[in-house]
Parts: C-alpha cells; sequence; structure tokens
C-alpha cells in the first residue's frame, strides 16, 4: 500500500509498534525532521486507509481500525513496511495487527462462565498482493514474542476463514471451545487461566482436626447470662397515666346507682397490641321504667335550654304562633 509520503522515512525499522498516543518513532542519525505534527497526521492517515483496507477484505460494513479508535482505546498496533521495494522512492506498507487486553465472560468445556482479561486479536490485515510470502507469519510470530504470550491463550475477535486457516496451519489451532459472543478461543485457553479451588473453611478444619494439628484455635467468646423472662406486658397497658383514667359515662347513665363493690374476678383483658385503654368497671343495667321515670324527674339539662334560647322555632312565642293557626279536619278527630 502506497502513500503521497515518504513512509521509509517516517517508520525508519521493518515493524513499527503504535500505540495510542500515535507518536512517530525516534528518527535516524542524520535525516531531517519536519514538524512533529506532519508526522503525526501522516501517521494517522497510515491508520485509517489501512483500517478501509481491512474492512473491505472482511466485507465489514465499517471500519474497526481508525486512528480515532486508537487514541480511545488501549491497542497496539504493529505495522509492517516493505523495505525491498522503494516505488517512486517512498517505501510501502505491507500490512497490520492489532491487539488489546480485553475483559471477557467465556466458557469452558464444563460450560461455565469465567471471567477473563486475555490478549485479544482485533484486526490482522496483509495487502492481498504480498499474501502466501511469509509476511503475515513474521509479522504474527514478532507480536507473540514482544507480548510473551502463546498462540493458544490468544482470543480472536471475529475470525475469518482465512485467519482460522493460517492459525491451523503455522501454529496447529484446530478445536475451539464454543462460546456465546463473537470470540473464539481454542483448547488449551484455560490451562493458565484457573488454578484449582482452594478447599473450603469447613474441610481444612476437619482435615486439622483428623490430622492432630496442636494448632490452638481462637477461644470460644463467652455470652452473657440469659435475664429470667418475666411477665410480658401488652402494649395496651403500658405505663401511660392518660389511658388509665376511668372515662365518665354520660348523662343520665351516671346517675344510676353505683355497685358498692367491684367484681372479684374481672373479665379477662385481650394481650394483643390493639387493645383498648383501661377503663372503670362497667354500671349495671337500668330497667326501661326506672330511666323513664328519673328522666321525667330531673331537670332539663344546661345544652338543652342553650339549644331553645338559640333556636328561633323553638322560641315560646314561635310555638304560640303555630299553635294559633286552625287545625285540620284530621287532627279534629
Amino acid at each position: 500500500m502506497e502513500f503521497s509520503f515518504d513512509v521509509d522515512a517516517l517508520l525508519p525499522e521493518r515493524i513499527t509498534v503504535l500505540d495510542q498516543h500515535l507518536r512517530p518513532p525516534a528518527r535516524r542519525p542524520g535525516t531531517t525532521t519536519p514538524a512533529r505534527v506532519d508526522l503525526q497526521q501522516q501517521i494517522m492517515i497510515i491508520v485509517d486507509e489501512l483500517g478501509k483496507a481491512s474492512a473491505k477484505a472482511q466485507h465489514l460494513p465499517a471500519p474497526i481500525t481508525s486512528a480515532s479508535r486508537m487514541q480511545s482505546n488501549r491497542h497496539v498496533m504493529y505495522v509492517l513496511k516493505d523495505t525491498s521495494a522503494r516505488p517512486a522512492g517512498k517505501g510501502a506498507i505491507i500490512g497490520f495487527l492489532k491487539v488489546g487486553y480485553k475483559k471477557l465472560f467465556v466458557l469452558d468445556d464444563r460450560e461455565a462462565h469465567n471471567e477473563v482479561e486475555p490478549l485479544c486479536i482485533l484486526d490482522f490485515y496483509i495487502h492481498e498482493s504480498l499474501q502466501r510470502h511469509g509476511h503475515g507469519r513474521e509479522l504474527f510470530h514478532y507480536m507473540l514474542q514482544k507480548e510473551r504470550v502463546e498462540p493458544h491463550q490468544l482470543a480472536i475477535d471475529r475470525p475469518s476463514q482465512k485467519l482460522l486457516k493460517f492459525l491451523n496451519k503455522h501454529y496447529n489451532l484446530e478445536t475451539t471451545v464454543p462460546q456465546v459472543n463473537n470470540f473464539v478461543i481454542f483448547e488449551g485457553f484455560f490451562a493458565h487461566q484457573h488454578r484449582p479451588p482452594a478447599p473450603s473453611l469447613r474441610a481444612s478444619r476437619h482435615s486439622r482436626a483428623a490430622a492432630g494439628d496442636p494448632t490452638p484455635t481462637a477461644p470460644a467468646r463467652k455470652l452473657p447470662p440469659k435475664r429470667a423472662e418475666g411477665d410480658i406486658k401488652p402494649y395496651s397497658s403500658s405505663d401511660r397515666e392518660f389511658l388509665k383514667v376511668a372515662v365518665e359515662p354520660p348523662w343520665p347513665l351516671n346517675r344510676a346507682p353505683r355497685r358498692a363493690t367491684p367484681p372479684v374476678h374481672p373479665p379477662p383483658r385481650s394481650s394483643s397490641l390493639g387493645n383498648s385503654p383501661e377503663r372503670g368497671p362497667l354500671r349495671p343495667f337500668v330497667p326501661e321504667q326506672e330511666l323513664l321515670r328519673s328522666l321525667r324527674l330531673c331537670p332539663p339539662h344546661p345544652t338543652a335550654r342553650l339549644l331553645l334560647a338559640t333556636d328561633p322555632g323553638g322560641s315560646p312565642a314561635q310555638r304560640r304562633r303555630t299553635s294559633s293557626l286552625p287545625r285540620s279536619d284530621e287532627s279534629r278527630y
């Protein structure tokens, strides 16, 4: 892949490693140094064009590699330069490999979920005119040495059939572990990811007791003595003075004779929380004749006098006016 600027001067090494900062590598001694902003702009152009070419080769709707994505993620991009041919004296780019660590939830061979953070192959592209020349293996092998990982420890994001055949041919990666996401992992991925589970605390105690381990155990904590349980008082019988005051019944029930002595055995009270406040003993039942006789003998209540005085219809003058009206024939007989 060719560009309008001098790629050989911009990328002095055959394989250049770019991070999220997209900074140009150190210049060779004796070469002219353009403005650093212009160099970074040229690197961004290379990244964008390589991402577009990779998306077109994989038939993707949009590029997954770009300068903006590199700057917003902690990914690493390995760029391979062609040093043998120098078209128009400006050099060319063969391909690239993008990797990065991602936190994934993957299934093992027992279909158990595992949270891991492996190194992932995110994008891999070699120019169509330079494929099957060993450039892909050279770039992939350099990345493995730089990142210090084994091929079976990698997770590949949506690999193409060409990439799967490439891994099977050069690294014998054939058996995959089925996943529910877009990542592909191979057999042996979990060989270094997990350690055997530690024995439980109860199992370690039983094994220590069986082996007669003289290690002293923590002293048992002494609990305070339990208090003697007394009579449980209901909520309604709490010490509230205003609830214990007996309520006087209204007139004329308060004029009935009271019992001399209270009952020997008062009726049992409910111990529920919604019990009514404590009241005095109930009055005995007053016969109807005695009640009527007491009503006739007792003077009118002051409240009744007040109502008659304030009610216009109940005044003596009003009653005289209504009594002087002629009665109907039906009322005469």
